[in-house]
Protein backbone atom coordinates (compact mmCIF):
# COMPACT_ATOMS: atom_id res chain seq x y z
CA UNK A 1 0.00 0.00 0.00
CA UNK A 2 1.32 3.46 -0.94
CA UNK A 3 -1.41 6.00 0.12
CA UNK A 4 -2.48 7.71 2.14
CA UNK A 5 -4.83 7.19 5.48
CA UNK A 6 -7.57 8.96 7.12
CA UNK A 7 -8.48 8.75 10.36
CA UNK A 8 -11.74 9.91 11.83
CA UNK A 9 -12.30 10.41 15.03
CA UNK A 10 -14.31 12.31 17.46
CA UNK A 11 -11.47 12.77 19.63
CA UNK A 12 -12.45 10.65 22.54
CA UNK A 13 -10.44 8.01 24.27
CA UNK A 14 -12.66 5.39 22.60
CA UNK A 15 -12.49 6.73 19.24
CA UNK A 16 -8.75 7.46 19.46
CA UNK A 17 -8.19 3.74 19.78
CA UNK A 18 -7.72 3.42 16.39
CA UNK A 19 -4.72 5.52 16.11
CA UNK A 20 -2.14 3.25 17.42
CA UNK A 21 -3.21 0.69 14.40
CA UNK A 22 -3.16 3.56 12.03
CA UNK A 23 -0.27 4.99 13.06
CA UNK A 24 1.67 1.70 12.41
CA UNK A 25 0.45 1.07 9.04
CA UNK A 26 1.38 4.67 8.22
CA UNK A 27 5.26 4.01 9.74
CA UNK A 28 5.35 0.67 7.47
CA UNK A 29 4.51 2.23 4.04
CA UNK A 30 5.37 5.36 2.78
CA UNK A 31 2.08 7.02 3.61
CA UNK A 32 0.70 10.17 5.24
CA UNK A 33 -1.87 10.15 7.92
CA UNK A 34 -4.83 12.62 7.96
CA UNK A 35 -6.46 13.22 11.41
CA UNK A 36 -10.13 14.24 10.68
CA UNK A 37 -12.21 15.50 13.36
CA UNK A 38 -15.92 16.89 12.10
CA UNK A 39 -17.78 19.71 14.28
CA UNK A 40 -21.56 20.32 14.65
CA UNK A 41 -22.09 23.95 12.93
CA UNK A 42 -22.85 25.25 16.02
CA UNK A 43 -19.76 25.45 17.62
CA UNK A 44 -18.24 27.28 14.94
CA UNK A 45 -17.33 30.37 16.95
CA UNK A 46 -15.01 28.15 19.38
CA UNK A 47 -11.57 27.97 18.62
CA UNK A 48 -10.54 25.32 17.00
CA UNK A 49 -8.12 23.57 19.44
CA UNK A 50 -5.53 20.94 17.62
CA UNK A 51 -4.25 20.22 20.88
CA UNK A 52 -7.14 18.03 21.60
CA UNK A 53 -5.63 15.15 18.76
CA UNK A 54 -3.52 12.58 19.97
CA UNK A 55 -0.14 13.25 20.31
CA UNK A 56 1.94 10.46 18.25
CA UNK A 57 5.52 11.80 18.31
CA UNK A 58 6.24 9.10 21.69
CA UNK A 59 3.79 6.31 19.58
CA UNK A 60 6.30 7.14 16.54
CA UNK A 61 9.32 6.31 18.48
CA UNK A 62 7.89 3.27 20.21
CA UNK A 63 9.51 -0.13 18.88
CA UNK A 64 12.04 1.63 16.51
CA UNK A 65 14.48 -0.13 18.35
CA UNK A 66 13.90 -3.58 18.57
CA UNK A 67 13.44 -6.18 16.14
CA UNK A 68 10.07 -4.78 14.70
CA UNK A 69 9.23 -5.95 11.04
CA UNK A 70 9.33 -3.84 9.19
CA UNK A 71 11.69 -0.98 10.19
CA UNK A 72 9.39 1.39 11.43
CA UNK A 73 9.53 5.20 9.68
CA UNK A 74 10.78 7.71 12.51
CA UNK A 75 8.10 9.59 11.64
CA UNK A 76 4.75 10.26 9.31
CA UNK A 77 3.56 13.36 7.41
CA UNK A 78 0.55 14.06 10.25
CA UNK A 79 -2.19 16.78 9.16
CA UNK A 80 -4.72 17.42 11.49
CA UNK A 81 -8.20 18.73 10.07
CA UNK A 82 -11.24 20.25 11.90
CA UNK A 83 -14.58 20.89 9.50
CA UNK A 84 -17.73 22.23 10.49
CA UNK A 85 -20.67 20.28 9.15
CA UNK A 86 -24.01 18.04 10.82
CA UNK A 87 -23.28 14.99 8.50
CA UNK A 88 -19.85 13.51 10.10
CA UNK A 89 -20.34 10.66 6.87
CA UNK A 90 -20.51 13.03 4.01
CA UNK A 91 -17.54 15.00 5.40
CA UNK A 92 -15.42 11.64 6.07
CA UNK A 93 -16.42 10.57 2.31
CA UNK A 94 -15.92 13.84 0.47
CA UNK A 95 -12.34 13.65 2.66
CA UNK A 96 -11.79 10.28 1.03
CA UNK A 97 -12.10 11.44 -2.58
CA UNK A 98 -10.58 14.91 -2.66
CA UNK A 99 -7.56 13.55 -0.37
CA UNK A 100 -7.46 10.45 -3.17
CA UNK A 101 -7.28 8.13 0.60
CA UNK A 102 -6.33 5.02 0.33
CA UNK A 103 -7.44 3.56 3.78
CA UNK A 104 -10.35 5.12 6.18
CA UNK A 105 -9.75 4.30 9.62
CA UNK A 106 -12.44 4.62 12.28
CA UNK A 107 -13.72 2.77 15.49
CA UNK A 108 -17.16 1.60 15.78
CA UNK A 109 -18.53 2.83 19.29
CA UNK A 110 -21.63 1.63 21.07
CA UNK A 111 -21.98 1.40 25.02
CA UNK A 112 -20.00 -1.43 25.50
CA UNK A 113 -19.96 -3.69 23.05
CA UNK A 114 -23.58 -3.48 22.82
CA UNK A 115 -23.67 -3.29 18.73
CA UNK A 116 -26.69 -3.89 17.01
CA UNK A 117 -26.83 -7.50 15.56
CA UNK A 118 -27.19 -5.59 11.90
CA UNK A 119 -25.19 -2.64 12.54
CA UNK A 120 -21.59 -1.09 14.21
CA UNK A 121 -23.57 2.17 13.79
CA UNK A 122 -24.99 4.80 10.91
CA UNK A 123 -21.62 6.64 9.97
CA UNK A 124 -19.52 3.15 10.24
CA UNK A 125 -22.04 1.56 7.98
CA UNK A 126 -22.34 4.65 5.55
CA UNK A 127 -18.69 4.99 5.18
CA UNK A 128 -18.18 1.31 4.30
CA UNK A 129 -20.99 1.03 1.71
CA UNK A 130 -19.74 4.45 0.31
CA UNK A 131 -16.31 4.62 0.74
CA UNK A 132 -14.10 4.85 -2.37
CA UNK A 133 -11.49 2.64 -0.61
CA UNK A 134 -10.75 0.01 2.00
CA UNK A 135 -11.88 0.60 5.99
CA UNK A 136 -10.58 -0.56 8.51
CA UNK A 137 -12.30 -0.75 11.85
CA UNK A 138 -11.85 -1.45 15.53
CA UNK A 139 -14.53 -1.23 18.37
CA UNK A 140 -14.02 1.51 20.47
CA UNK A 141 -11.85 1.02 23.65
CA UNK A 142 -11.60 3.65 26.76
CA UNK A 143 -8.08 3.78 26.28
CA UNK A 144 -5.63 6.21 27.53
CA UNK A 145 -3.11 6.87 25.47
CA UNK A 146 -0.34 5.62 28.14
CA UNK A 147 -1.62 2.00 27.23
CA UNK A 148 -1.67 2.33 23.43
CA UNK A 149 0.00 -0.53 22.02
CA UNK A 150 1.32 -1.15 18.70
CA UNK A 151 0.03 -4.18 16.07
CA UNK A 152 2.47 -6.51 15.49
CA UNK A 153 0.42 -8.03 12.39
CA UNK A 154 2.29 -11.39 12.50
CA UNK A 155 -1.48 -13.30 11.93
CA UNK A 156 -3.74 -12.07 9.54
CA UNK A 157 -7.30 -13.89 8.51
CA UNK A 158 -8.51 -13.28 5.31
CA UNK A 159 -12.19 -14.29 4.73
CA UNK A 160 -13.05 -15.00 1.01
CA UNK A 161 -14.75 -17.01 -1.86
CA UNK A 162 -12.74 -19.44 -3.35
CA UNK A 163 -14.49 -19.64 -6.47
CA UNK A 164 -12.49 -19.78 -9.81
CA UNK A 165 -11.68 -15.50 -10.96
CA UNK A 166 -11.55 -14.83 -6.98
CA UNK A 167 -8.09 -14.21 -6.18
CA UNK A 168 -8.27 -10.51 -6.20
CA UNK A 169 -8.45 -9.87 -2.16
CA UNK A 170 -5.45 -12.07 -1.89
CA UNK A 171 -3.50 -10.13 -4.62
CA UNK A 172 -4.55 -6.41 -2.62
CA UNK A 173 -3.67 -8.67 0.80
CA UNK A 174 -0.24 -9.96 0.18
CA UNK A 175 1.93 -6.72 -0.11
CA UNK A 176 0.40 -6.20 3.15
CA UNK A 177 1.70 -9.91 4.51
CA UNK A 178 5.16 -9.41 2.78
CA UNK A 179 5.60 -6.46 4.14
CA UNK A 180 5.13 -7.34 7.77
CA UNK A 181 6.68 -10.81 7.32
CA UNK A 182 3.17 -12.22 8.02
CA UNK A 183 1.36 -15.06 7.84
CA UNK A 184 -1.94 -15.20 6.30
CA UNK A 185 -4.81 -17.48 6.83
CA UNK A 186 -7.33 -18.18 4.42
CA UNK A 187 -10.54 -18.63 5.86
CA UNK A 188 -12.85 -20.25 2.62
CA UNK A 189 -16.37 -19.47 2.36
CA UNK A 190 -18.13 -22.76 0.94
CA UNK A 191 -16.94 -26.30 1.80
CA UNK A 192 -14.34 -26.98 -1.00
CA UNK A 193 -16.41 -30.20 -2.71
CA UNK A 194 -16.94 -28.22 -6.06
CA UNK A 195 -14.02 -28.68 -8.73
CA UNK A 196 -13.59 -24.40 -8.48
CA UNK A 197 -13.15 -24.61 -5.06
CA UNK A 198 -10.70 -27.42 -5.02
CA UNK A 199 -9.10 -25.65 -7.82
CA UNK A 200 -8.92 -22.29 -6.00
CA UNK A 201 -7.62 -23.97 -3.10
CA UNK A 202 -4.37 -25.93 -5.23
CA UNK A 203 -3.76 -22.47 -6.77
CA UNK A 204 -3.82 -20.40 -3.17
CA UNK A 205 -1.59 -23.05 -1.70
CA UNK A 206 1.00 -22.54 -4.50
CA UNK A 207 1.01 -18.82 -4.48
CA UNK A 208 3.18 -18.35 -1.35
CA UNK A 209 3.71 -21.53 0.74
CA UNK A 210 5.66 -19.82 3.36
CA UNK A 211 2.98 -16.87 4.14
CA UNK A 212 -0.40 -18.71 3.27
CA UNK A 213 -2.20 -21.45 5.29
CA UNK A 214 -5.37 -22.38 3.88
CA UNK A 215 -7.71 -23.35 6.58
CA UNK A 216 -9.88 -26.59 6.55
CA UNK A 217 -12.40 -27.87 9.24
CA UNK A 218 -14.27 -30.71 9.55
CA UNK A 219 -17.70 -29.28 9.27
CA UNK A 220 -16.93 -26.29 7.12
CA UNK A 221 -21.12 -25.57 6.88
CA UNK A 222 -20.52 -24.28 10.40
CA UNK A 223 -18.83 -21.38 9.48
CA UNK A 224 -19.56 -18.91 12.49
CA UNK A 225 -18.66 -21.51 14.79
CA UNK A 226 -15.22 -22.53 13.10
CA UNK A 227 -14.45 -18.73 12.52
CA UNK A 228 -14.71 -17.50 16.52
CA UNK A 229 -13.06 -21.20 17.83
CA UNK A 230 -10.21 -20.09 15.17
CA UNK A 231 -10.02 -16.67 16.22
CA UNK A 232 -10.31 -17.92 20.31
CA UNK A 233 -7.51 -20.29 19.75
CA UNK A 234 -4.77 -18.06 17.16
CA UNK A 235 -3.25 -14.90 17.86
CA UNK A 236 -4.98 -13.33 14.93
CA UNK A 237 -3.85 -9.75 14.35
CA UNK A 238 -5.50 -8.43 11.67
CA UNK A 239 -9.48 -9.65 10.06
CA UNK A 240 -10.04 -9.16 6.71
CA UNK A 241 -13.15 -9.07 4.30
CA UNK A 242 -14.61 -7.59 1.25
CA UNK A 243 -18.27 -6.04 1.17
CA UNK A 244 -19.23 -9.03 -0.84
CA UNK A 245 -17.75 -11.85 1.77
CA UNK A 246 -19.34 -10.03 4.40
CA UNK A 247 -22.55 -9.96 2.87
CA UNK A 248 -22.25 -14.01 1.81
CA UNK A 249 -20.78 -14.80 5.08
CA UNK A 250 -23.86 -13.31 6.72
CA UNK A 251 -27.28 -14.19 7.72
CA UNK A 252 -29.41 -10.53 7.77
CA UNK A 253 -31.99 -12.66 9.67
CA UNK A 254 -29.83 -13.55 12.39
CA UNK A 255 -26.41 -12.11 12.36
CA UNK A 256 -23.63 -10.27 10.81
CA UNK A 257 -20.31 -11.47 10.53
CA UNK A 258 -18.51 -8.47 10.50
CA UNK A 259 -20.65 -6.46 13.69
CA UNK A 260 -20.43 -10.29 15.29
CA UNK A 261 -16.39 -10.38 14.98
CA UNK A 262 -16.49 -6.10 16.33
CA UNK A 263 -18.66 -7.78 19.58
CA UNK A 264 -16.41 -10.69 20.21
CA UNK A 265 -12.81 -9.48 19.62
CA UNK A 266 -10.09 -6.24 19.98
CA UNK A 267 -8.92 -6.98 16.68
CA UNK A 268 -9.01 -4.78 13.61
CA UNK A 269 -11.44 -5.41 10.72
CA UNK A 270 -10.75 -4.90 7.55
CA UNK A 271 -13.25 -4.50 4.21
CA UNK A 272 -11.31 -4.41 1.40
CA UNK A 273 -11.90 -2.58 -1.51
Amino acid sequence: MQGRILVATNLSRESNSIVPVAATIAQAFPDKLYLLHVMPPKSVKEPERLEDFPPLTDFFRQDRDTHFSPPLKATVPVAKMYIYHDDVSRVILGTAKTKNIELICMSAIRAGSNFAWWSAGDIVETVIERAPCSVLCVRGRDLNESEWTRPRLRHMLLLTELTEGRNVPLIKVMPWVHRFNSMLHIFPIGDARGNGEQNALRELCHNDEVHTNVLLFEKPRNRTENLLRFIADTPVDLIIMTPRTREKFSSRLFNDVFVRLLRVTDVPVLLLR
